[in-house]
């Protein structure tokens, strides 16, 4: 490498360049509907592999199955709508440049920041159209007017501005290009023809700028440049073409040789492929975009590879080509492609991923030209190395039989038979009249063809089996009587006889004798019914049958069935439509997938689509085989491939890492709240609120063949897989609260299971009512509750047992005496004292109504239907005119606001009574009034009893007992027992008593 690049300060440089197969493919990147006529400016990979783009409408996330939006209306809110570039960071963040400023958002938190501009800047210094990274994290951006920013603290600095370097020889300079080249080198692209150097020094300051070119490169743009490992670099200079530039001397030249002008002529785009190698891909007139280069820096050599686009594309022009993330991706117009190594033994022929190019005929020229029968296109010529396909005729071939070095013969469905013409791309009919055929005629829905000798050939039709002579278009029915209505599927020749696949088993003709019998001669466990037989094929001496619905028999010579291999044993479907035989493999193909079988272990090994196989269903009948190169029809074009490069041993992991790119929770109100930052936390797991109605997580994959996978999921390393088929979202509703493990799977094509694709802790909020804590206290409340009402039940049958002590007390004393001292006056009359009579009886009978009175009061005040202040005053008043009514004193009552509803306990009442009993007592014994007033408020659940009398009052004529006594002092106590405020305030005359209940 030295030696070059002396050698470039004197020679013209020199890279030689070597043709090379494909070896990258292309995967259309299928975007939603919306963005089918939409051009995509510019585009960015994220970390995790997700796509980042901006088109017209704004800024877009795309994980392979949804696209999330963000725009100056959304949350988080992107305040531009002309954005030029995205940067992924190493951090979690995206960087977006527009035309008037840079934003940064967070994916881990899903929040934007603004970053500050430059007071100073003009709007073309915001407009940002490069951003980049240094190995220390440090942002670095480009704009219009060719300033170079770094960004400190959410604010932009100007590290560099070439209108101040370049005053007299540029005008409008803009950065095309920035990059790290190496640790400390930040390399600028700009639109004057120089290419910068800034060096950054450990302590975050920089050197002065260093600037390289050539005069000629003065009103050019360097639009991209890439830098190999060894202190070398190649740039592109449109309309100049590739130069070689040394870093350590600054020594630039033109690359020249075959494909040096690139450029020169039309557009160049380049990205790197690894830290050795560059890719390089052209527009350019007569070389096209079909050719991709490689260039190799350690070897110093180019190498041309070969692209084959789909016929849809054939015509559009590469917009932009990025090597973002882990992609290499292009743009052609309004289509998203990506390229990609490929290490898979297949290659795709034919595909059209626009419409499905089903194939059901194939023939290999040798060194020569492809033909096949399709059903998009009829009978074709393919040029296996240009891609160029020629249309012979738009007839529906099912069979392609080589006759000799000129022609082939050509079965049709619907046109029968014909000769073509290879050299002179002839297609001639070849007629058979019904007066040529003995038996009856054979149509021109032809199904297959089989070489018999020089002469002859036999046809397959949907009936029967003829022998035919092209040369003197006559044909022959061979057995009707055994072969009639019989769809003739795959014949295969043997030294004495032929077998003959149809729909119900297969038959075997022996052409000397005219003999058609069953093949098998004795049914084997799976085929006690008649199964269709799509296809043969003969190895070591067996007979290998390709069925509809039991997968492979294998028959020996003599058609006793020996062995089956079936799904259980690893085949790809039950349904087989074509086998072939190489020196160790049976090639099997199936309605899903590809099935590889070795000859003696009859190990399988799988391929589907996730190989790069066009499609998983084969097509009968549609095989070649030319030594161990092998093609094979698909309902989407042909699939060919060389089984010395079948690694069957290998451990294909065939399918990534899943993220939950979206988890949406909706609430019980139905709003539905979505948090797109589960890929980027570094956390693991996330957690569902309390009380939500129902939530879904969503994943996506940008891999074509992930999307028709089937996808299975579980909460429970000892649960059940639960499909959730082909979508992409899993949806939970009423989820118990708790704690899970969410695993997914996917089921390959061919029924193998993929590694866990995802595996991540969810946890299920429990509301406060479903918590341990809640359960906990809402058992201590029922423990508390018992014990209250034992309390209560206890509290109440104490205070039974005290009325009830309450009663009997009342009844002995008050009534008992009464009661005693009747009974003993009773006695004294009845012992003779006479003279006494009308004075006892007199006693007795004011005894007994004393009884009945203190009856009644103790009755009453025991009876619940008397609480209330409507009842009690009633009371106190028949009382009060009761006792004053034989006086001389007058007692006037007056009331405001008692009612029945208004509830007075019973203790209140019995003791308000005696309160007020006592009262009048102490009237009538002491007061000498003539008159009395009786007050009772009632209002809330209280009320105010005031009694005042026109007396003496309190005065030293008053006697000693009625100031000492026990009177007041009793009705103070009960007072106090329930609660209530008595009070003696001063009158001006008589005596005065307000006794207050607050409830």
């Amino acid at each position: 490498m030295k030696k070059v690049f002396i050698l470039l300060c004197i020679l013209c440089y020199t890279i030689p360049v070597t043709a090379q197969k494909n070896n990258f493919v292309l995967h259309s990147i299928t975007l939603p509907a919306q963005f089918s006529q939409q051009i995509i400016t510019c585009l960015e990979q994220d970390k995790v592999g997700m796509l980042w783009f901006v088109t017209n409408e704004g800024l877009f996330r795309y994980d392979g199955n949804d696209v999330v939006h963000l725009g100056p209306e959304t949350t988080p809110k992107i305040p531009h709508m002309g954005i030029k570039t995205l940067f992924a960071d190493d951090k979690g963040n995206m960087w977006i440049g527009a035309q008037d400023g840079i934003t940064r958002l967070n994916l881990r938190d899903w929040t934007t920041t603004e970053i500050k501009a430059p007071s100073n800047a003009s709007s073309l210094s915001l407009y940002i159209r490069e951003i980049t990274q240094d190995h220390n994290g440090v942002i670095y951006a480009g704009t219009q007017n060719g300033r170079v920013y770094k960004v400190e603290r959410d604010s932009l600095i100007c590290m560099f501005d070439m209108n101040k370097a370049f005053t007299d020889l540029y005008d409008l300079p803009n950065i095309t290009f920035m990059k790290e080249a190496y640790p400390g080198q930040l390399w600028i692209g700009t639109s004057v023809g120089k290419m910068i150097c800034i060096s950054i020094n450990k302590d975050s300051t920089y050197s002065p700028p260093v600037f390289y070119g050539l005069d000629k490169f003065r009103k050019e743009q360097i639009i991209a440049a890439d830098f190999g490992p060894a202190g070398n670099c190649i740039m592109v200079v449109p309309y100049l073409g590739l130069y070689s530039m040394n870093i350590k001397t600054g020594a630039i030249q033109k690359i020249k040789g075959v494909y040096g002008d690139l450029g020169k002529n039309g557009q160049v785009f380049m990205v790197p492929l690894d830290k050795n190698r560059s890719i390089i891909l052209t527009n350019t007139p007569g070389i096209g975009k079909e050719k991709l280069f490689i260039y190799d820096f350690i070897k110093d050599s180019v190498t041309v590879h070969h692209l084959r686009y789909p016929r849809f594309l054939e015509d559009n022009h590469i917009v932009w080509l990025s090597h973002s993330g882990s992609k290499i991706l292009l743009s052609l117009n309004d289509h998203l492609l990506e390229l990609a190594p490929s290490n898979s033994p297949f290659s795709s022929v034919m595909a059209e991923p626009k419409a499905l190019n089903s194939i059901r005929a194939i023939y290999k020229e040798p060194n020569g030209e492809l033909l096949a029968g399709s059903y998009k296109d009829g009978f074709v010529s393919f040029n296996e190395h240009t891609g160029e396909k020629k249309v012979v005729a738009r007839k529906y071939v099912y069979s392609i039989l080589p006759w000799n070095k000129d022609s082939v013969l050509v079965s049709t469905e619907g046109d029968g038979l014909f000769w073509y013409e290879v050299n002179r791309n002839k297609l001639t009919p070849i007629a058979i009249p019904d007066s040529n055929i003995k038996g009856k005629p054979m149509g021109k829905f032809l199904t297959f063809s089989l070489r018999h000798d020089r002469q002859h050939l036999l046809v397959g039709t949907y009936e029967r089996l003829y022998m035919v002579n092209p040369y003197t278009h006559t044909a022959k029915s061979i057995r009707e009587d055994r072969l009639l209505k019989t769809k003739i599927l795959s014949l295969l020749k043997r030294k004495d006889d032929y077998l003959i696949a149809t729909e119900h088993g297969i038959l075997k003709w022996n052409s000397k004798t005219d003999v058609v019998a069953d093949f098998t001669v004795r049914d084997h466990q799976t085929t006690q019914q008649k199964i269709p037989v799509y296809g043969m094929t003969a190895a070591g001496g067996q007979i290998w049958a390709a069925t509809g619905g039991y997968g492979i028999i294998i028959y020996d010579s003599q058609g006793e069935a020996i062995d089956t291999i079936g799904r259980p044993d690893g085949l790809a479907a039950s349904i087989v439509f074509t086998l072939a035989a190489t020196e160790r493999f049976i090639l099997a193909g199936t309605k899903n997938g590809l099935s590889v079988i070795n000859k003696v272990t009859h190990q399988v090994t799988n391929y589907s689509t996730i190989d790069q196989l066009p499609a998983n269903e084969f097509n009968s009948g549609a095989i070649y085989q030319l030594g161990n190169t092998v093609y094979l029809g698909t309902i989407d074009g042909i699939v060919r491939f060389n089984t010395d490069r079948l690694n069957l041993n290998a451990a294909r992991e065939t399918v990534g890492r899943r993220y939950i790119t979206d988890l949406t929770i909706t609430d019980r109100r139905g709003s539905a709240i979505h948090d797109y930052t589960l890929p980027y936390q570094n956390s693991n797991g996330f957690s569902i609120p309390a009380r939500t109605t129902y939530f879904s997580i969503g994943f996506g994959s940008l891999q074509p063949a992930m999307q028709t996978l089937d996808y299975y999921y579980r909460l429970d390393p000892e649960q059940a897989w639960i499909s959730v088929g082909n979508s992409r979202k899993i949806t939970f509703i009423g989820m118990p609260p708790g704690h899970y493990q969410i695993e997914l799977a996917a089921k390959l094509p061919d029924g193998r299971w993929t590694k866990p694709l995802l595996s991540m802790p969810m946890t299920v909020t429990p509301a406060f009512y479903q918590t341990l804590w809640f359960k906990v206290l809402i058992g201590l409340m029922v423990l508390a509750l018992v014990w209250v009402i034992i309390k209560y039940r206890e509290r109440q049958a104490e205070k039974e047992r005290a009325l009830r002590l309450k009663i009997a007390g009342d009844l002995h004393d008050e009534i008992g005496s009464t009661l005693a001292g009747m009974s003993m006056q009773a006695e004294m009359l009845l012992s003779g004292h006479q003279e006494l009579q009308k004075t006892y009886l007199q006693s007795i009978a004011d005894n007994g109504r004393a009884a009945v009175q203190t009856m009644g009061d103790i009755v009453w005040s025991i009876d619940p239907r008397n609480d209330d202040s409507l009842s009690l005053y009633q009371r106190m008043e028949r009382y009060g005119n009761k006792v004053l009514g034989d006086s001389d004193m007058l007692i006037h009552f007056e009331n405001r606001g008692f009612t029945e509803k208004q509830h007075i306990p019973q203790k209140v009442r019995q003791n308000v009574m005696l309160i007020y009993k006592e009262a009048l007592t102490n009237i009538i014994k002491h007061a000498k009034a003539d008159r009395v007033d009786v007050k009772f408020i009632a209002y809330n659940k209280g009320f105010k009893l005031l009694i005042a009398d026109d007396g003496i009052g309190l005065t030293n004529n008053v006697s000693e007992s009625a100031v000492t006594g026990h009177g007041l002092k009793n009705m103070e106590m009960r007072a106090q027992l329930i609660g209530a405020a008595l009070i003696f305030p001063e009158a001006e005359k008589g005596f005065k008593i307000v006794l207050t209940f607050k409830g």
